[in-house]
């Protein structure tokens, strides 16, 4: 890696660093890199004491979606360690929280330096997916949290926290690993999109590397960039699979502004699958925009005619109910039709987790998709992500799957060209483990754990 690295993409007005990273030689190289890549950035270091005055000046206690406000500004990096000591990070975090006056919330345990990895199990006790949340038990690895994208939809906007401790979380990993060899595939990361921070923060090419010398285990990398060099740039190809996020030309342009356009995420795409990474699309958060049925037609034939996806997926807009819909989104940048659907079902979708929209209009945009997928290239695993089991059977004659044995692009045993799972699993995720080596499902299931 060159010395003097780029200007970030986005470029904070601040920047903080945790005391602690200037006594690692490793973690304040990573600091000082990501500082030289925002000149204009007045650095400022803090300890955790600090912390609950920093939030409330900040303003980082409220909640609030990128496309409610009027001025979205670039999200300040928080550089801090990860820990490995959960009794340490849980006294720490609950000293902060006590001493926290503001309103709202901020994940004082993340930067109290947990989180590193978490187990997701949105399953039922009887080993079955849950009714409204069909999404496969798995651990996921985390840099942190936060994002720069400004996706209108999205509140991941105001701070980035980021750990700098790559090779002890590493070495953690490798343990994790060691005690999980159940779990084939790796997602890398939900809550930020890593890639926005490299080459500076340095921490993808080691992880790519580490899964290169794993031989059957393979990282994925969710993303919606559009710069290819933070992959090629690791000479590691081999056991990364980059799963991006896609969405058509209006949604990009016009709700996602700081992320890479349809074209070049493709591009993007297209350059790494020739350098032999394994590459999958995942159409997320679907958003029925006006000509939404032009507008997937396009990027799906676009996509499919620069690259061969090793699978797609498909997720349609959630997480919110009308009236925050209407609050981060321009009513013209939705379709009537979808936008009157979900006023009329409002009270009736209240309280769940696949709303704003109904059933049938979802149903309608998936089989959309689908068929416009199919008439390119039938032979790609297609799957929906994250939705009801209803859903699920309505549309599993078409897809060719069920819930138990469909290939995701980002699930625990997805891994590169398989057409199939072999196993059930949530039969699989039984053997989860700990760091410490007690069982996680020990634990209250149904539950985002973030447990190390």
């Amino acid at each position: 890696m060159s010395a003097i690295a780029p200007p970030l993409a986005f470029q904070p007005p601040r920047i903080y660093v945790l005391d602690d990273v200037w006594e690692k030689p490793s973690a304040a190289r990573r600091a000082e890199r990501v500082a030289a890549a925002c000149p204009a950035a007045e650095v400022r270091t803090f300890s955790y004491d600090d912390l609950p005055d920093i939030v409330v000046e900040e303003g980082w206690n409220r909640s609030q979606k990128m496309g409610g406000m009027e001025t979205v500004p670039p999200p300040i990096p928080i550089l801090g360690l990860f820990r490995f000591d959960r009794d340490a990070v849980a006294r720490d975090a609950a000293r902060m929280q006590e001493a926290y006056t503001g309103g709202g919330g901020f994940p004082f345990s993340l930067a109290a330096g947990g989180g590193a990895f978490s187990f997701f199990c949105s399953g039922r006790s009887e080993l079955k997916p849950n009714p409204e949340h069909v999404c496969r038990p798995q651990w996921r690895l985390h840099q942190g949290r936060g994002c720069p994208h400004q996706c209108a939809y999205c509140g991941l906007g105001d701070y980035l926290i980021s750990h700098v401790n790559t090779e002890e979380y590493i070495d953690a990993l490798a343990e994790l690993l060691r005690r999980n060899p159940w779990q084939k595939t790796w997602l890398y990361d939900d809550v930020m999109d890593v890639p926005t921070l490299e080459p500076q923060l340095d921490s993808l090419a080691p992880l790519m590397r580490f899964f290169k010398s794993t031989g059957d285990r393979y990282l994925i990398i969710h993303t919606k960039t559009d710069r290819a060099e933070a992959f090629l740039e690791t000479g590691a190809p081999e056991n990364t699979i980059i799963a991006w996020s896609l969405s058509g030309s209006i949604q990009s342009r016009k709700l996602e502004p700081e992320t890479g356009t349809t074209e070049g995420r493709i591009e993007a795409a297209r350059r790494c699958q020739e350098e032999g990474i394994t590459v999958r699309f995942k159409f997320k958060p679907i958003i029925p925009v006006p000509n939404w049925r032009e507008d997937a037609e396009q990027a799906v034939d676009l996509a499919l005619s620069r690259t061969r996806p090793d699978n797609l997926s498909l997720t349609m807009l959630m997480w919110m109910q009308v009236e925050q819909l209407r609050e981060c989104i321009s009513s013209d940048l939705i379709d009537p039709v979808f936008l009157q659907a979900a006023e009329e079902v409002k009270e009736e979708m209240r309280g769940i987790r696949f709303a704003p929209f109904p059933h049938h209009l979802r149903e309608e945009l998936y089989r959309h998709y689908l068929n416009a997928i199919h008439q390119r290239d039938s032979d790609i695993p297609v799957t929906i992500c994250t939705e009801s089991l209803e859903m699920w059977k309505s549309m599993a004659g078409d897809l060719g799957y069920s819930p138990s044995d469909y290939v995701c692009g980002c699930g625990a045993g997805a891994t590169p060209d398989l057409q199939r799972l072999e196993t059930n699993p949530w039969i699989d995720a039984r053997p989860a483990v700990h760091l410490d080596g007690r069982p996680v499902f020990a634990q209250e299931e149904n539950e985002y754990h973030m447990i190390t």
